[in-house]
């Protein structure tokens, strides 16, 4: 083959390789163009991320909050922040209202309080930060002390959410006036407001903006006192309405007055509401609780069992509902006691006999003879020199159950004066006389058991009553399946005729 003739094959090889290049570059974009996902579902995509990763921060608030600080008010285990009012993304700390109130109302509903959290800057995808709600009975503050058991400022199982939901067909899903915590209201509602819209009887669009003489801050996007008088720091302008519920504002326990979610339309075809509402529910948070309080409980028990040979302090008795709450010997099974003290080494001796403080000042001068007289510093759960705030919630919630073989161990001589006391603290062995949990197994090894109980139970005879003393002294009150008799326990799947949380060692 000749030169020339070479080089115009090769000259028309190289174009059909670029011909090609170019067809099959042009197929790739055109397949892209076909399966990527149209804006709307990224859209929503963005926005259903961000919802959840706020949901996720929220519930891990609420159960990892840190119950043995100096925290003003002192932090209880299920407070959840106050909403961000003028958007800087930090909770308002002073309060978010009270529990009655418009303006207490208004306060508890905000932006979602991103820095605070530890979160990004979350965004929905139309740009819009999300809005947050929360229930008067898990705002961490303004709130009713639980000076006492069982007073109403307590939270703890029983505690259940404030706030009405409604779905996109105007249906009530969660009906804040129900007393059953599981089918009340929720909890908190996280929102994306989505883009603007003109919203029910409105005569413009919703206005977002924020002028300089209502907003500070490098982006003019922190609202000055009072917000409302900002546009973009109200929430008539994030949040929408069917024309009978309105998402700016609610009122707890009211079953008139919640939010809506869900895309709605009006008879046009129109989006009346775009916002997306993500819940947390009772269900969302209280189990979580629950084990949280279990543990820390088991914590303190194992702590003393391991400072004292293994061995745990009396119960209180079941019958215990107001302080002091003292354990009282041979009691294996019943309440957290308030301290160890006066039912390990006092508990055997009349108050009148003056072995007593003998006892005390001799077991104070060689304490590794004597069972411990406090729990121990790394548990500060209970007793001397005070309980943290957030226990007296639980209190009346917490029982625990403990075999005979691992029961304090005193034994003295009592001549007057008293010339010896302990021999020291036997470690107990094996598993004589040991508790059954079954399952998993109806065999009796278990040493020790902490056992939450879990809300009133409307289907228990009865509905378990847990208003006065003779209520609270009866444990079949709290608790299910036989739970409330010593040495058998047992653990279940939560029903609606079981909701008992048990742990054990």
């Amino acid at each position: 083959m000749s030169l020339p003739q070479r080089q115009t094959q090769q000259r028309g090889m190289a174009t059909l390789f670029l011909v090609i290049t170019l067809l099959m570059g042009a197929a790739a974009v055109f397949f892209s163009l076909l399966t990527a996902p149209p804006p709307e579902i990224e859209r929503d995509r963005k926005t259903e991320e961000a919802l959840a990763q706020a949901k996720a921060a929220l519930i891990g608030h609420a159960v990892s909050l840190p119950v043995y600080s100096g925290n003003s008010p002192p932090n209880r285990l299920g407070d959840l922040p106050c909403p961000d009012t003028n958007n800087d993304g930090i909770a308002e700390s002073s309060s978010c209202g009270n529990a009655a109130g418009t303006t207490g109302q208004a306060l508890r509903l905000g932006r979602l309080p991103w820095r605070t959290l530890g979160l990004p800057d979350l965004r929905d995808g139309d740009g819009e930060r999300l809005w947050y709600a929360v229930s008067n009975n898990f705002k961490n503050n303004t709130r009713t002390n639980c000076n006492l058991p069982g007073n109403t400022g307590c939270l703890n199982s029983d505690t259940r959410g404030t706030i009405t939901i409604r779905n996109s067909a105007n249906n009530i899903i969660y009906d804040a006036s129900n007393t059953d915590p599981a089918a009340s209201g929720v909890i908190a509602v996280i929102f994306a407001p989505g883009a603007a819209l003109r919203r029910q009887g409105a005569a413009a669009v919703q206005d977002r903006t924020c002028t300089f003489a209502l907003c500070t801050g490098i982006d003019q996007d922190v609202c000055n006192a009072p917000v409302t008088n900002a546009p973009k720091c109200n929430p008539a302008n994030y949040l929408d309405t069917n024309g009978t519920e309105d998402n700016k504002d609610f009122i707890d326990g009211s079953a008139t007055n919640g939010f809506i979610q869900g895309i709605i339309l009006d008879a046009s075809g129109n989006v009346i509401v775009n916002d997306r509402a993500m819940l947390i529910t009772y269900q969302d948070i209280m189990p979580q609780l629950e084990k949280r309080v279990a543990a820390e409980a088991l914590k303190c028990l194992t702590s003393y069992a391991n400072a004292n040979g293994g061995r745990y302090p009396w119960a209180a008795p079941v019958t215990t509902v107001s302080g002091p709450f003292d354990g009282v010997i041979n009691t294996l099974f019943g309440r957290m006691p308030d301290s160890p003290l006066l039912q390990t080494q006092l508990g055997i001796i009349p108050p009148t006999d003056p072995v007593g403080p003998a006892l005390q000042t001799a077991c104070n001068s060689t304490p590794a003879q004597c069972m411990g007289a406090d729990w121990p510093a790394s548990c500060p759960l209970l007793g001397v020199p005070a309980a943290p705030v957030w226990w007296n919630h639980w209190k009346l919630h917490v029982f625990y159950g403990f075999a005979d073989a691992y029961k304090p161990l005193i034994s003295f001589t009592q001549p007057t004066p008293i010339t010896v006391l302990l021999g020291g603290i036997t470690p107990p062995t094996g598993c004589p006389n040991c508790i059954t949990i079954d399952p998993p197994s109806f065999t009796a090894d278990k040493r020790v058991t902490v056992i939450i109980a879990g809300r009133q139970l409307p289907t228990i005879a009865g509905g378990q009553p847990r208003t006065g003393t003779v209520n609270r002294q009866n444990p079949a009150n709290y608790l299910e399946g036989g739970n409330d008799s010593y040495p058998t326990f047992t653990q279940q799947p939560g029903s609606a005729t079981f909701n008992d949380m048990v742990i054990f060692k």
